[in-house]
């Protein structure tokens, strides 16, 4: 009877989610993320104003 070897166990794949973790993907997402939700709260208080400047009676 020869010995039989260990199995060797397959080296699994590394998750593609904990990839983009570890080097920062998700990091500019985010700042990406927040720097265009600023931009457009700028534009809608440009807007606001506008309007509401529009809509003011001048004698």
């Amino acid at each position: 009877m020869s010995a039989s070897s260990p199995a060797a166990k397959p080296v699994p794949a590394a998750d593609p989610v904990v990839e983009k973790l570890m080097d920062g993907h998700y990091d500019r997402q985010l700042a990406a993320f927040e720097a265009r939700i600023e931009e457009a709260a700028a534009t809608l208080r440009r807007a606001h104003a506008a309007m509401k400047a529009e809509n003011t009676l001048r004698s």
